[in-house]
């Protein structure tokens, strides 16, 4: 099953005002939700707004009894850990290769990390991705201010290595780890 992408056609219909955090919360502010939000804060709450409920709580259960759970919520990191376990779990598919509608999540050799959903597949290695950013890619909705919005990445694998390109003059390509997952209801 993969995520409702008219989820973000309704979503992006709304008006709503941004400001970039890890806090990661929600509010009003002049009669328009607010969301300040980094980009994992924004997956787990849009996934919680699709019905993802029996996916989160088993990421956050499996990771509370790791030792890895952060402020009730996952890290990017988490999904190297997560991904030599991926048999324990019921509600989440790991796959090799993205398809629209699934995550994304990327790993820096620095050990950070940004994950986003894969709107549509492209062409080869050129995705089209909703995330919520400080950097903008390519052809984005947000006109080079971070926020949520949808942008184009490119993603490459060459000898079994996968390297990253966001598109944004502040990140240069680079070689990563991914994850592509399906969450389940």
């Amino acid at each position: 099953m993969k995520i409702n992408i008219d989820f973000f056609t309704r979503f992006f219909a709304q008006d709503f005002l941004f400001e970039y955090s890890h806090v990661n919360y929600t509010d009003m502010v002049g009669g328009r939700r607010c969301f300040h939000m980094d980009c994992s804060g924004f997956v787990a709450w849009s996934l919680m707004q699709m019905g993802y409920v029996r996916a989160l709580v088993e990421l956050r259960s499996f990771l509370k009894a790791h030792d890895f759970i952060k402020i009730n919520r996952f890290f990017c990191k988490d999904f190297a850990f997560i991904f030599r376990r991926k048999k324990q779990f019921k509600y989440w598919s790991f796959l090799p290769e993205p398809v629209s509608g699934c995550l994304l999540i990327i790993l820096f050799p620095d050990g950070n990390g940004h994950c986003m959903f894969v709107d549509k597949v492209l062409a080869k290695g050129a995705l089209r991705v909703i995330d919520c950013t400080r950097y903008p890619h390519k052809h984005d909705t947000r006109a080079d201010k971070p926020g949520i919005g949808v942008g184009e990445i490119t993603l490459e694998c060459t000898q079994g290595r996968w390297f990253y390109n966001s598109h944004h003059p502040a990140h240069s390509k680079s070689q990563v780890d991914v994850y592509f997952v399906l969450p389940t209801k």
